[in-house]
């Protein structure tokens, strides 16, 4: 339970903290670039603070917020752009789910590059790249010793000799790069290490089109979506994608409500740090309501806080529609029908 505290008093710390630096200071879209570049690697974990993993953690540290700079870099470098912006970011996030498939984690930092590069190409449209940059990296920094000083600084050392009563399990120890690389090698010979990347590319080259042939204030938030619902595994996949797209739509109309108000400053602030607390406890829970929180989470801080139109409000409701449409009809139902006749197949 304590844990679960700290967790929540992190995240809250973790995109409260660039938020009230940018309104104390008079910029606050500044302020939530850089809360967008610490929600980018809110909640993730380098290890336990000790002399040998400290310097492992430093290293995967580093790794993570170059990564986040460069996503808003690349976003930031193309956004505006119309076709060019289009044909780039599919580009980008297809080259990016194929690497993905390498491993695990290699699979989060792709999905996360490619989501926040997304996110950012609506963001930071009148942004310097460099600036956006900057601004995402300090927010991942920061966002990273939070964690670190909420979450791990009081975790108890655990003896590597432990062993739980009653267990006789051995850790299987892990595969190196090479065993990593020539797995994910022989993968690229089958469909099913393209699936992801065709599902990806099918589905943002749509929503990206869709947005050039429909101009309008918030045309990358189609793109947004996409990204959002369209995820690596098919396991339950048409019902976990129905969730999150409801949960996705739930969140716009309540997001939309909150920047039709358009609360104070210091109201806001609070109001996305409650939101961002309650994300890691969801997460773990309740998807679909995860989802409902996660989204306008994205959206406030897309939009800085400031006053926005009603038409543009509408814009966003009718893009949300037609990413989730896009995602569930070009990447999972079709790929969940062909899955399901295979194993009918196989069974006789």
């Amino acid at each position: 339970m304590r844990i679960e505290v700290r967790r929540m008093a992190a995240a809250a710390l973790e995109l409260g903290g660039p938020l009230a630096w940018g309104v104390a200071s008079g910029w606050p879209a500044l302020g939530a670039l850089a809360a967008i570049g610490a929600l980018a690697v809110s909640g993730v974990s380098l290890g336990r603070v000790s002399p040998g993993p400290a310097r492992l953690a430093l290293v995967q540290g580093a790794a993570v917020v170059a990564g986040t700079a460069v996503a808003g870099l690349a976003g930031a470098g193309v956004a505006g752009r119309g076709w060019i912006t289009a044909v780039t970011v599919v580009l980008f996030a297809g080259l990016l789910a194929v690497v993905g498939g390498i491993s695990r984690p290699m699979a989060e930092h792709s999905t996360r590059f490619i989501v926040f590069m997304v996110i950012a190409t609506g963001v930071a449209n009148h942004v310097e790249p460099v600036a956006a940059a900057v601004l995402f990296a300090e927010g991942a920094i920061w966002s990273l010793f939070v964690t670190a000083l909420c979450v791990h600084a009081k975790r108890p050392r655990r003896d590597g000799r432990e062993r739980h009563p009653g267990s006789a399990a051995v850790a299987r120890p892990a595969p190196t790069g090479r065993a990593l690389l020539r797995r994910w090698w022989r993968t690229l010979g089958s469909v099913r290490g393209w699936q992801y990347p065709i599902r990806l590319i099918t589905c943002l080259a749509a929503a990206e089109i869709a947005g050039l042939l429909w101009p309008q204030p918030a045309a990358s938030w189609i793109a947004v979506t996409v990204v959002i619902v369209v995820r690596r595994r098919l396991d339950g996949a048409v019902r976990r994608a129905a969730e999150r797209a409801a949960g996705t739509a739930a969140g716009v109309i309540a997001g939309s409500a909150v920047l039709l108000w358009v609360p104070p400053s210091w109201l806001f602030v609070l109001l996305v740090a409650v939101l961002a607390a309650l994300r890691p406890v969801l997460k773990e829970r309740h998807y679909t309501v995860y989802a409902t929180v996660m989204t306008p989470l994205v959206l406030l801080l897309m939009e800085g806080g400031g006053r926005v139109a009603p038409a543009t409000i509408g814009y966003r409701l009718a893009d949300t529609v037609i990413g989730c449409v896009l995602a569930l009809g070009l990447g999972y139902l079709p790929w969940a029908a062909r899955r399901e006749g295979s194993v009918r197949a196989v069974l006789g």
